[in-house]
C-alpha cells in the first residue's frame, strides 16, 4: 500500500511539475487547452472521416470485402497527403505561436498567437485522425502495412519467435489438435 502512494505522489509530483513549467512559458495557455482538447476533438474527427471516406469496415471485425478493397488505394493515398499536409501546417503553426505567443488577455497583441495556436490545435487534430485511420484501415488489408509498423513487427518476430507479430492468424482448431501431437 505504502508502494502505491509513493507512486501516486511521484506522478502527482511530475504532473505538477510539468503543469508549471507549461504555466511559464507564454504560450502556455494555448499548450494546456490543447493538451485538453486535441484527444476529445480528434476521435470526433476520426469518426467523421470514416463516414465521408465509407471506411466502416474499420470498427467491425469482418475483412474488407471487393468493393472496400477497390476504394481503399484511392483512400489510402488522400488520407495520406491529408495526414502530411496536416502535419507540415501543424509544425509551422505551433512554431508561430512559440514565436509569437499569446496571453490570457484578449487584445490585438495577443491574437495572432492564439490565431497560429488554434490553427495548430486543429492541424494536430486532422493529423492524428487521418493518421489513425491510415494505419488501422492499412493493417485490415495487411498487416504487415505500413511498412514502419512492418519492420517493428518483424523485429519482433526475430525477437521472440513467434508468429503473432507476422500477423498470422492461428490454426484452425483440428491442425491445432493434429499438429500438437508433435
Amino acid at each position: 500500500m505504502l508502494e502505491l502512494l509513493f507512486v501516486v505522489a511521484l506522478l502527482s509530483w511530475v504532473a505538477i511539475l510539468c503543469l508549471q513549467f507549461l504555466a511559464a512559458l507564454p504560450a502556455g495557455p494555448a499548450i494546456l487547452a490543447s493538451l485538453v482538447l486535441v484527444p476529445i476533438l480528434s476521435v470526433l474527427r476520426a469518426r467523421g472521416l470514416i463516414s465521408s471516406n465509407d471506411l466502416h469496415f474499420i470498427g467491425r471485425r469482418r475483412r474488407p470485402v471487393p468493393p472496400e478493397r477497390f476504394f481503399w488505394p484511392t483512400t489510402r493515398r488522400k488520407l495520406g497527403r491529408r495526414a502530411l499536409g496536416a502535419l507540415l501546417l501543424a509544425v509551422v503553426s505551433w512554431w508561430l505561436a512559440l514565436a509569437r505567443p499569446d496571453r490570457l488577455a484578449a487584445d490585438w497583441a495577443s491574437l495572432p498567437g492564439w490565431l497560429a495556436s488554434a490553427c495548430g490545435a486543429v492541424c494536430v487534430v486532422e493529423f492524428l485522425a487521418c493518421g489513425w485511420i491510415y494505419l488501422r484501415a492499412s493493417q485490415r488489408f495487411d498487416p504487415q502495412a505500413p511498412g514502419l509498423v512492418g519492420w517493428l513487427r518483424r523485429g519482433l518476430y526475430w525477437l521472440s519467435d513467434n508468429h503473432e507479430f507476422l500477423g498470422e492468424e492461428p490454426l484452425p482448431r483440428e491442425k491445432r489438435k493434429r499438429e500438437g501431437v508433435y
